[in-house]
């Protein structure tokens, strides 16, 4: 039963002018990439410069989703069978099953205690003669320590693969993550900061990585320019297997007007999230995660609450969700569980473990053999606000830390 008498801002958000961008999509002629030139720049085109203008970064190709931004980006560092790719021990499951997909083997690593983001120790301790990439996945308005995980990749001549799926807009010193990596990937799934319903990006400044991304998305085609109106501005030539993993020009349409909004609406996310961790400080047994301090703009897909178990019990999560739902009349998520220990991570009953399969390959793939204990602990006792809940004023945040005090008397073990 509800008891709030409020409402929430409305997410996906869109204005005039995304109506008349998705008009002008639908009266183009020209809805995919691999549809006919207009004589006209479409709209993936159009997206794909400036997303890779915010970013500082040289170039950006739009996908699908973002799971297909991960696999061509695994693909295009030459990732493939044999390889280790270093996935975080907490994140979403397409970040494993993409190195899956590639016929690669995720190696989970423990997360660091304060930022849920990879441990650069544990990644160090993780790494093997067929280590080939390092995914730093940026979490819940936190983010890896670029700084001394990109000492680590250049000291042993890995890749780095950015996913920063939670963090459109956020700067570390400055520069936008997504532009540290040799390549990065992002999600533009509705829910996210920056949407376009289902999309993805993936971004690089290195122009081979670029030609093999943008190929890779498209059948292996590449660009073609000067091409003339009613052709098709895909080129067709050998030399790399791809898919068809683009981005309709309805949802480059919406992904360039929401691009627009991106910092506007950051900024007043940021102004609530900073309210809120002022009020819970005088709530027991709850905290936020800790922002480094290189991250000098933040962005939070999701802000995480966490849920101290000599107040709530170990494994509240699930409780605690439920009552601040109830108490918001906003749906609250649970934390992800470590990937160890996921439902949703379940390699060994997928398509790339078959009966008969090779009894090595299959201890690799399976997730219990990693001993992630931070992730593990950290898996159960979080929970996650939506972002579209601090585009509220800051003082709506007294009604999250009312709820969280309810749980807190209501669930406390103390």
């Amino acid at each position: 039963m509800k008891t709030h008498t409020h409402s929430w801002p409305a997410w996906p958000r869109y204005t005039p002018q995304t109506e008349e961008r998705l008009l002008a999509a639908l009266r183009s002629g020209r809805w995919t990439v691999s549809g006919a030139y207009t004589g006209e720049r479409s709209f993936e085109e159009s997206f794909a410069r400036a997303f890779a203008e915010y970013l500082g970064a040289a170039h950006a190709v739009p996908t699908c989703n973002g799971s297909a931004a991960l696999t061509v980006a695994l693909e295009a560092l030459d990732v493939g069978p044999g390889d280790e790719v270093l996935v975080p021990g907490i994140t979403w499951v397409a970040c494993a099953s993409s190195v899956l997909r590639v016929g690669a083997t995720p190696v989970l690593v423990d997360v660091d205690p304060d930022t849920l983001c990879m441990s650069v120790a544990a990644a160090e301790a993780a790494l093997t003669p067929r280590t080939k990439v390092v995914m730093a996945v940026h979490l819940y308005g936190s983010a890896v320590d670029l700084d001394a995980m990109g000492v680590l990749t250049r000291r042993h001549g890995l890749a780095l693969l950015e996913d920063c799926s939670h963090v459109h807009g956020a700067t570390w010193d400055g520069r936008r993550l997504g532009s540290f990596g040799d390549a990065a990937a992002f999600s533009l799934q509705q829910t996210k900061l920056l949407t376009s319903g289902e999309g993805g990006v993936a971004v690089t400044s290195d122009p081979e990585i670029h030609s093999r991304l943008y190929r890779k998305r498209a059948d292996g085609r590449r660009h073609r320019t000067g091409t003339p109106p009613g052709e098709l501005e895909l080129e067709e030539l050998p030399g790399v297997q791809g898919y068809n993993y683009c981005m309709s020009e309805f949802n480059a349409a919406v992904a360039l007007d929401g691009l627009g909004r991106l910092d506007e609406e950051n900024d007043r996310r940021s102004s609530s999230m900073r309210r809120l961790e002022e009020l819970i400080k005088d709530i027991e047994g709850v905290y936020p995660l800790v922002r480094p301090a290189s991250l000098t703009a933040e962005a939070a897909y999701q802000f995480c609450v966490r849920l101290r178990p000599e107040v709530f019990g170990h494994g509240a999560k699930h409780k605690v969700a439920a009552l601040l739902s109830q108490q918001l009349g906003a749906h609250i998520e649970p934390i992800d569980s470590a990937l160890n220990r996921n439902d949703l991570y379940q390699p060994l009953s997928s398509g790339w473990i078959r009966a008969g399969a090779d009894p090595r390959r299959a201890r690799e793939l399976d997730p219990a053999r990693f001993e992630l204990p931070v992730a593990e602990a950290a898996g159960e006792n979080a929970v996650v606000l939506p972002h579209w809940m601090f585009l509220a004023p800051p003082e709506r945040m007294e009604l999250v830390a009312a709820a969280l005090e309810t749980a807190r008397t209501r669930l406390g073990v103390v």
